[in-house]
């Protein structure tokens, strides 16, 4: 008698646990990870920052925000535009050159996937499943801007800039956004703990 009560209390815990979830699922973002990869390259110990966004100020902002936020003792991060400048194509040339200039060891890049919103057509601008080492993709210089009030989707994704490999990738889903602002400020917060958590980075 008191294992099936145990049981049907198990059963009502979990239970809530699960409604809580759901109540939680409009207002917070959902991380998925697609790679883990890393083997004994980690942790990485000088970071090249990359972030594929519609607007110059945007990029900026993301890469500045996840350098902060990447930086610590164990890890020297640095943003791409302050090597290449302001309008640097994205390319496997440009990006060989900066890696060996600085001679970093990783490169983290995140780019959006692709957000939806009511009056909006959905909008996939730079797919999946990309491999900085393979092509030169032109969708990561046509991004498009983020827009508010949608449910906007990113792939972050690391690379071994020695080995010049994809070795780890998460997807991430934000949910009603509010502003640009909180957007990358969510954003970031959720790579930082990613890659601290998986060992990429020590912060």
């Amino acid at each position: 008698m008191l294992r099936h009560r145990r049981a049907r209390l198990l059963t009502l815990f979990a239970s809530l646990v699960v409604i809580a979830g759901c109540a939680a699922t409009p207002t917070t973002g959902t991380i998925i990870k697609t790679l883990h990869d890393v083997d004994d390259a980690a942790p990485f110990r000088n970071v090249l920052v990359i972030s594929v966004a519609g607007e110059f100020p945007t990029r900026v902002r993301f890469e500045d925000q996840l350098v902060k936020a990447c930086s610590g003792d164990g890890v020297q991060a640095t943003a791409f535009y302050t090597i290449v400048g302001r309008r640097a194509q994205l390319t496997r040339k440009v990006l060989n050159e900066a890696v060996r200039a600085r001679e970093f060891d990783a490169i983290i890049l995140t780019r959006m996937k692709g957000q939806d919103r009511a009056d909006l057509v959905a909008n996939r601008p730079t797919g999946h499943g990309f491999e900085l080492y393979l092509y030169d993709y032109e969708e990561l210089n046509m991004p498009a801007p983020i827009q508010t009030g949608s449910t906007v989707a990113f792939v972050v994704e690391v690379y071994d800039a020695r080995a010049k490999k994809k070795v780890w990738a998460i997807e991430s889903l934000l949910f009603d956004t509010v502003s640009v602002d909180s957007v990358i400020s969510e954003q970031v917060a959720a790579i930082a703990a990613e890659v601290s958590r998986d060992g990429l980075i020590e912060i």
